[in-house]
């Protein structure tokens, strides 16, 4: 059911520029590794890479470089530099390339599990700035492995361990545990760290479920659908629902989201994809969306518009998205620009609910909202 088509924003190659620019953290990262390969290595891996054209002269350097990555957007620009991403972790690497996420515990997690997959006298490479964790980390690597190597620039620091008997078993299996995907007692779904509000029900998607129409029916999508919260509670609520698309980019997300949605496995396609340059399913009776506002660690307000005007575009005529975002957001341009009759249901918690419908006038007056002054801004970052 999907179709090719370009999106209407004519900024979004622009965005995506911007978007994927290294980190000095990154550049480090790969520079390290460049600077100390002066031999071949059998075989490296890269955990959560990203795109940098010193990748193809790390590759060269190795019989096997494996590229792991799990963010749509991410596997992309790898791509586009001809590298395909992995999703499986499988056997020993002479040499551990590590990236850490924005979440402390699947950092961690992601650590123990590169020092388990080094041969012995491996050795697993990682950078970091110092704002998100760098000192932190190094001290869990050292726990964890016994001792470390580091240095520092650009306010990043680069740290080192090999894998000896001085490696801590025990330690590495916990940290591997914890961040496993699983049942959490705060929402009943199976979750994990790294994943957006993933061990609680986010304010803002909660209020969305409260305020969607009595019956939903048809066809629909849960756009940026994350591990199925909304998905999972509305196929509860709406038994009339034809089919339902779950669309997410990061994939860890998703399959959560295939675990949770098994019940009604039979109405729900799960999809991988960019929200912003991948095509969408189109002529849709509804999109719900809880659109993200963040690329990385750094605020991003055009990336929910692109990703709004790309699910007003997947509705039919008279179609419907039902929003939320954050109160101080102002996605009601877009809407205007897509032709979409618009108003904000309700505004609390410093949420502000939409429903808008494909095809009427924009200029239609809005009705006034319920507004309470309380502001809710919901980041999910751990920095240490």
């Amino acid at each position: 059911m999907h179709q090719n088509r370009q999106t209407s924003i004519n900024w979004t190659e622009i965005h995506l520029l911007s978007t994927f620019t290294i980190m000095p953290a990154t550049q480090l990262l790969y520079q390290a590794t460049f600077d100390s390969l002066h031999d071949k290595t059998t075989r490296a891996a890269i955990i959560n890479a990203r795109a940098d054209l010193r990748l193809k002269e790390i590759s060269k350097q190795c019989d096997q470089l494996t590229i792991l990555q799990h963010f749509k957007p991410a596997c992309d620009e790898l791509l586009r530099l001809g590298f395909n991403c992995s999703h499986n972790f499988e056997g020993e690497f002479d040499l551990i390339l590590f990236i850490p996420s924005k979440n402390k515990q699947q950092t961690l997690g992601w650590m123990a599990d590169a020092m388990s997959h080094l041969v012995d006298g491996g050795k697993l490479l990682m950078a970091c700035a110092n704002n998100y964790g760098a000192k932190s980390y190094e001290s869990a690597l050292k726990k964890l492995a016994g001792s470390v190597s580091s240095s520092s620039k650009s306010k990043c620091r680069v740290f080192s361990a090999r894998k000896t008997d001085t490696l801590d078993e025990e330690l590495t299996a916990q940290w591997i545990s914890n961040a496993r995907p699983g049942v959490i007692e705060g929402h009943g779904l199976i979750s994990q760290p790294g994943l957006f509000s993933w061990d609680r029900a986010d304010i803002g998607s909660q209020l969305l479920l409260q305020h969607l129409p009595d019956a939903l029916f048809g066809t629909g999508m849960d756009l940026c659908c994350g591990y199925g919260f909304l998905s999972v509670n509305i196929l509860k609520s709406h038994p009339d629902i034809d089919s339902l698309y779950l669309v997410e980019a990061d994939r860890l997300a998703l399959e959560c989201a295939e675990q949770n949605i098994q019940t009604w496995q039979n109405k729900v396609e799960p999809h991988w994809l960019n929200a912003v340059t991948d095509p969408l399913p189109l002529k849709l009776d509804w999109v719900v969306c809880n659109p993200p506002f963040h690329s990385g660690q750094s605020q991003d307000i055009p990336l929910g518009q692109t990703i709004i005007a790309n699910a007003c575009n997947s509705l039919k005529r008279h179609g419907k998205l039902y929003m939320v975002a954050n109160r101080k957001l102002a996605y009601e341009a877009v809407l205007d620009r897509m032709l979409m009759e618009h108003h904000a249901v309700v505004q609390e918690q410093g949420f502000k609910i939409i429903e808008a419908s494909r095809g009427a006038n924009p200029r239609t007056k809005q009705r006034p909202a319920q507004t309470t002054n309380e502001e809710g801004w919901d980041y999910d970052y751990e920095y240490e």
